[in-house]
């Protein structure tokens, strides 16, 4: 049976007349606001402005007089960060190689800009050693009472790898005006992630040797000192932060027993693993010190669970303020008394907001999407149904405005990952996809995160199986609601997205009209091929991918038989495939390889080449000309009137 729900804030659009729709560039467009920072002063702000191809950093006084406008041009920056009340932070990524690292990837670069003089400085500029151009996290603090950027570089050396051992990642103080960085604190070629104050006061360390998947954490007590450790070649622990009263180191450790990720507190001061302080999958929010502040949940929307005083008291006046939209909270000053909130949900395109609260005043900066109004956001509801095998499976259904919930063409939207979810919130696909009279359907098939260790068990060795045929039974449960007409339905996917797309036109037949695969795998063995060659066969990575996939290596006739370019000749409609050819997580020659199969079986293909696209789509042209070749392809052969 098929169950529908939505809060206050969604209600039914259903009766209302229909609008003329935003025009379909206006979804596709890169959000012309993000990455909004405030400053620990709460007296300014950092945000990137994106205006088609270029970019800008922008800061700004909180009450809006511009004091920087920093040009990026086609740079792909992705955010900005206040180091302290003067320098901010820039973080930019590059399709490329790096010195050190033999394969091409999405690398971070890093610049400090100078707010009072407008200076920028590539970060590091110079170091007294050899290091990869490639910056690895990075948080402002001070050294001997002066700011500084405290970031991982890796110790460039002829090695291929991350995890060859003349290799290594260390921690670099890096000053913010001249860029030159200083060894900090020397790690090895096992070394992974290190815990310290704003201070530079290094606390902890972690390790990982791949070889036999052995995980540790060392605490700095007079040296090194191991204070915990577990053989964890897929599931390894995660290091948090501190605690709140600064007692503690927080990790997230598996319990094998109990089948459940815990949070659990490791004393500083020495001492074995504590309670768990929370159990089950979500997520956490830091200060700037790295104290954990709030837990998160994520429901239909994201709920946080607030340790800290003050921002409870805060954010309880803030959800007042925004009731039944979906809730972020991205920045604020360190005694919690401005927040940027960012808003977005039924009726709300995206925007963000400076909360004032001890002046009781809400401010909105700006929004992310200002070519769409609220009546441009269609309604997303979320749902529920079961799989073929009893197993309730939870998505969002977006039902297109001014159209009643009856008999509507549909459009499959699985998410990439896997190991990923969908939410109730402002998505650019699924919105401007039902701008042109679609519902979507946005499954969260077994193996998505946020359900527990069981949904994520069901989906091992289910990768084009029941993780295919759970996104079917949505699309059965759906038509016999009378919610959509079976006989017009679509999938469109990227990434894993992209692969069920093509199992959906080929191995899941009888469903699917026409398929629509951005970025999408077509052959699973080439694919965990390519994975292995980048790093070994004892990657968790590599280890990830072969527990979906149910095999141990690419030669296991189960991934021929579950790759979609092996039956192209079984597709039961047109496929569009598009690929950026920059894209170094899902290679450029899965999609040529699907198409050359399908045209040698006189299946119907099209094939849209994104010149100097990554994997995310992180150009505002490539980007739209994705989704207008997509709108097009479906319109053509799904038409939704």
């Amino acid at each position: 049976m098929l169950k529908m729900f939505a809060g206050a804030a969604l209600a039914a659009l259903i009766g209302m007349g229909v609008a003329q729709a935003a025009p379909l560039e206006a979804y596709g467009r890169l959000p012309a606001m993000s990455s909004v920072d405030i400053s620990s002063d709460g007296q300014k702000l950092a945000y990137i402005r994106t205006d088609g191809e270029r970019s800008t950093i922008v800061v700004q006084g909180v009450d809006g007089t511009v004091l920087q406008a920093l040009e990026m041009g086609a740079r792909k920056v992705r955010d900005v960060q206040w180091t302290d009340n003067n320098h901010v932070l820039i973080r930019i990524t590059e399709t490329t190689t790096v010195s050190g690292i033999f394969y091409a990837g999405e690398f971070a670069l890093g610049a400090s800009l100078n707010v009072t003089t407008g200076n920028a400085t590539s970060l590091p500029s110079r170091t007294a050693t050899r290091v990869a151009n490639a910056l690895f996290g990075g948080r402002g603090g001070t050294y001997n009472g002066k700011p500084v950027l405290y970031a991982g570089l890796f110790a460039s050396t002829d090695g291929p790898s991350f995890q060859h051992k003349d290799g290594s990642l260390d921690l670099y103080r890096i000053d913010p005006d001249s860029g030159i960085g200083q060894l900090h604190q020397r790690g090895d070629y096992t070394t992974g992630q290190y815990l310290f104050k704003s201070d530079g006061e290094v606390l902890a360390r972690t390790k990982y040797q791949s070889e036999d998947g052995r995980w540790s954490l060392d605490l700095r007590q007079n040296g090194w000192r191991e204070a915990y450790s577990v053989i964890a070649p897929i599931d390894t622990p995660d290091l948090i932060g501190r605690s709140l009263d600064e007692t503690s180191i927080i990790l997230n450790v598996w319990d094998d027993k109990e089948q459940t990720w815990n949070l659990r507190p490791l004393p500083i001061a020495g001492g074995p693993l504590g309670e768990p302080i929370r159990s089950g999958e979500g997520g956490v929010v830091l200060d700037a010190d790295e104290r954990v502040i709030a837990f998160t949940r994520q429901e239909v929307y994201r709920e946080y669970d607030i340790r800290e005083p003050r921002l409870a008291a805060g954010w309880a006046l803030i959800k007042q303020v925004f009731a039944g939209r979906q809730l972020y909270l991205t920045s604020f000053t360190p005694d919690y008394g401005k927040l940027i909130v960012y808003v977005e949900g039924t009726g709300e395109p995206g925007g963000y907001y400076l909360a004032d609260l001890a002046a009781k005043k809400v401010k909105r900066i700006g929004g992310a999407y200002p070519g769409l109004t609220g009546a441009d956001v269609a309604q997303v509801r979320a749902i529920k149904y079961k799989a073929s095998d009893g197993l309730e499976i939870n998505g969002y259904l977006t039902v297109p405005n001014g159209k009643e919930a009856r008999n509507l063409p549909l459009i499959v939207l699985p998410h990439g990952g896997p190991q990923a979810r969908d939410t109730a919130g402002f998505d650019w696909w699924a919105q401007g996809l039902a701008s042109r009279g679609y519902a979507v359907l946005q499954p969260n098939f077994r193996g998505s995160s946020g359900y527990g260790h069981a949904f994520l068990e069901a989906a091992y060795g289910e990768w084009g199986g029941k993780m295919q045929t759970d996104l079917s039974d949505g699309v059965r449960a759906l038509a016999k609601a009378g919610t959509i007409d079976p006989k017009r339905v679509c999938i469109v996917g990227g990434s894993y997205g992209g692969y069920a797309a093509l199992a959906g036109i080929t191995l899941d037949k009888g469903v699917y009209r026409c398929a629509v695969a951005v970025a999408g795998v077509s052959d699973m063995a080439k694919m965990l091929e390519k994975e292995i060659s980048q790093g070994g066969v004892n990657r968790p990575g590599v280890r990830y991918w072969k527990r979906y996939m149910g095999v141990d290596k690419p030669s296991d006739p189960k991934l021929a038989q579950r790759s979609p370019v092996n039956f192209a000749a079984q597709a039961d409609g047109p496929v569009l495939l598009i690929h950026g050819k920059d894209d170094t997580i899902v290679y450029y020659d899965q999609s040529t390889a699907m198409r050359d199969a399908l045209k040698r079986a006189d299946k119907p293909v099209e094939f849209v080449s994104l010149k100097a696209e990554d994997h995310y789509l992180s150009r505002e042209g490539t980007r739209q000309q994705a989704m207008a070749a997509m709108v097009t392809f479906l319109e053509q052969n799904n038409p939704p009137n």
